[in-house]
């Protein structure tokens, strides 16, 4: 039986936009929401592409926190992560209830915006300890369960504390990892997650680890910033493609 060409093309840029994307979250512990769900929200629809993604994460999570549990610095991560999941449910209810083309163009906005928000290079400066760390943890979660690209939100703050660059990822990672299982668990709780969902995440799965992996290999090799930069503008470009069309 010859498949439907636009049913196989819609599969490659799936592949496509998993390989980019588990690679990115591998080299730099977060940043596969900003890849995934733009362009996956073209292909299937917001409600899919975070759960997607949100799923695909949570393997990701699988595979990277281990290594960073004994490097994380878990006097910033425990008021983060617990202010993220406490506001996942808050956004996650307007991904779900907003009408789909105007959560598209929202995700197109918040993509646009922390990209652009990495590529100067601003950092938090200002006080650190519980309660900044909880606000920060806040906006991640928030933003995350409307979109699952919430992390900039936790990594602007991370980056700006005097840590070794491993464990400012390992931070990342373990926030970012747990925030994305709270989203995806409350979609499913909402009822929107479809079979369909959970056969997209299966049948991604091994190109994703394999992409994970490879992004964690490189991570003392590649330059991060070149690559960062190159990868940010292309959210650039996409988001602007999504708001004009």
């Amino acid at each position: 039986m010859i498949l439907d060409p636009v049913l196989q093309l819609s599969n490659l840029l799936a592949l496509l936009i998993v390989l980019a994307g588990g690679f990115v979250r591998g080299y730099t512990g977060f940043g596969s929401g900003l890849v995934m769900t733009p362009l996956f929200a073209i292909l299937w629809g917001p409600v899919d592409a975070v759960a997607t993604t949100a799923g695909l994460g949570l393997l990701a999570t699988v595979q990277l926190t281990a290594s960073s549990v004994p490097l994380a610095n878990w006097r910033d991560v425990v008021p983060m992560l617990s202010a993220a999941i406490l506001l996942v449910p808050f956004g996650a209810a307007l991904l779900v209830s907003l009408d789909p083309e105007l959560v598209k163009k929202i995700i197109a906005v918040l993509v646009m915006t922390m990209a652009l928000i990495t590529i100067r290079g601003w950092t938090y400066r200002g006080p650190r300890g519980a309660v900044p760390s909880m606000i920060s943890g806040a906006l991640c979660g928030f933003i995350n369960g409307i979109s699952s690209v919430g992390g900039p939100a936790a990594v602007l703050y991370f980056l700006a504390i005097p840590d070794a660059a491993r464990v400012q990822r390992a931070n990342i990672i373990i926030v970012m990892g747990f925030t994305g299982m709270a989203v995806l668990v409350s979609l499913i709780v909402a009822g929107v997650v479809t079979a369909t969902v959970f056969i997209n995440i299966g049948v991604l799965a091994i190109p994703s680890f394999a992409a994970v992996w490879l992004g964690a290999r490189l991570f003392t090799v590649l330059p991060v910033r070149l690559f960062r930069l190159i990868v940010l503008w292309f959210l650039v470009a996409v988001s602007i493609a999504i708001l004009v069309a």
